[in-house]
């Protein structure tokens, strides 16, 4: 026997998730726009020296994706796009994390101050990845225009 779930919960579950979720993350924008070069100086240029072009770049192109993915992801708009943008910032968060201070014994390591450096990117990255798979819900804004657009592009909506 198969039981399923009401759409209408799952809507319900998926809103809570984008509005956690992006509430939250617009504050790593914020605070990344507010001391660019301390950012980039001591993030970008020492962990990924490797990326090109000027390195201040990438840390404003992290913010903005992180600011107006956030408000897109909050709205229900273009939410799976939004979410793989968001999901990329956590892909280097986590390298970034991993690199600077490891799995500090994870799972079952004990850390000086209880303060596991890199929790908090892996679940914004679980999060990411599973809005991306399972879109907005029906509690969007996308989902009030998503049969005006072509058939293709309405699982992005």
């Amino acid at each position: 026997m198969t039981e399923s779930v009401n759409p209408k919960i799952t809507s319900a579950g998926l809103l809570v998730l984008r509005l956690f979720a992006s509430t939250l993350m617009i504050h790593h924008g914020i605070e990344k726009l507010s001391d660019v070069e301390g950012f980039t100086t001591y993030i970008v240029d020492q962990y990924f020296a490797f990326l090109p072009l000027n390195h201040a770049l990438w840390t404003t192109a992290a913010a903005y994706t992180q600011i107006i993915g956030s408000i897109c992801l909050l709205a229900g708009l273009v939410t799976r796009a939004s979410a793989i943008g968001l999901a990329s910032t956590m892909v280097f968060a986590l390298a970034f994390h991993g690199l600077d201070t490891g799995l500090q014994g994870a799972p079952l390591g004990i850390v000086d101050a209880h303060n596991y450096e890199y929790e908090t990117s892996a679940l914004y990255l679980a999060i990411f990845a599973g809005l991306t798979i399972w879109g907005s819900g029906s509690f969007s804004i996308s989902s009030l225009f998503k049969s005006f657009l072509p058939e293709k592009i309405q699982p992005w909506a």
